[in-house]
């Protein structure tokens, strides 16, 4: 933490020409391969994702509030979603921006700004192609949604748009996930198996999840199958939605090469969103890069 807090930023700094390699939003090519869309919640799986999103578990907020005082200035949410970050920055007087794949998703958080009196910039894009013309003090990808870049083309493109939309001496953030609970349970998948149930306090609607998964360890692949169902007050199903979601998990040592190769300088590395390095048995890891003053 104490090397972070020597950073400080100049905005005043011209982006390097060097790097203006991108291509216009939604046609980005990797060699020869055209991305295809990007994972978007939507349907019961978006309108329930509060409902039984694991993620508010995680004491990840505190965590990333100390980080942005190494690098004051406007703040990109990467995958901000329903706003589960975003909100509470906006609460602090931050200025930060969202961007999400899903309109479902980002009309909900739109929905919380409004509720609370809010006001942000949310912006519906892809984290490999994103142009969004403006520049960030720190660029934030919470809620392990890196994972979702399975090919290394992919998040070599995210990396590539995070570095241009930091001004120089700017941090990007990125939360990843070892999927220790999988790899040491001596199995290769297992069926759908009951998650967990909710109810809107808004509709007094019920949400019932299924989870079922299988891993490919070679592939460093984890594929989760995922089951929403609706219900009414008196338990009946009103709708179900089956949705399939790819993980991949790759080792700090890669991470690190690929931050390096986008040309990201120094790299810190933290476990289970403490400031410390993270334990051999660490699930949580947040790697935070630097865009260098400027390039050699």
């Amino acid at each position: 933490m104490g090397d972070l807090l020597e950073h400080r930023k100049n905005p005043d700094l011209a982006l390097p020409v060097w790097l203006n390699m991108y291509l216009p939003q939604g046609a980005i090519e990797a060699g020869s391969r055209k991305l295809d869309h990007p994972y978007a919640y939507s349907g019961i799986e978006a309108w329930s994702y509060d409902l039984v999103d694991e993620l508010s578990q995680f004491e990840d907020f505190g965590f990333y509030r100390l980080l942005l005082e190494s690098s004051p200035g406007r703040v990109l949410d990467l995958g901000c979603g329903t706003g589960r970050i975003l909100l509470g920055l906006k609460e602090q007087g931050i200025d930060v921006v969202g961007l999400d794949a899903s309109p479902e998703m980002l009309r909900q958080c739109r929905e919380k700004l409004s509720a609370k009196e809010l006001e942000a910039e949310l912006f519906e894009g892809d984290m490999r192609t994103f142009d969004l013309g403006q520049t960030f003090a720190t660029i934030l990808i919470p809620g392990f949604s890196i994972l979702l870049l399975a090919e290394d083309d992919d998040l070599k493109s995210c990396l590539q748009r995070c570095y241009q939309h930091l001004i120089p001496g700017g941090q990007l953030i990125v939360s990843t996930y070892f999927p220790r609970e999988f790899l040491e349970s001596g199995k290769e998948g297992e069926g759908l198996v009951f998650r967990s149930e909710s109810e809107s306090a808004e509709t007094e609607e019920r949400v019932r999840a299924f989870q079922g998964w299988s891993i490919d360890r070679d592939g460093q692949l984890l594929k989760l199958q995922n089951r929403f169902q609706r219900l009414d007050h008196r338990g009946g199903i009103i709708d179900q939605e089956d949705r399939e979601m790819t993980l991949r998990w790759r080792s700090t040592e890669i991470m690190e090469k690929l931050f390096e190769d986008a040309c990201f300088g120094e790299i810190s590395c933290y476990g289970e969103f403490d400031f410390a390095e993270p334990r051999a048995d660490a699930e949580s890891i947040v790697l935070v890069a630097l865009r260098p003053e400027s390039h050699p």
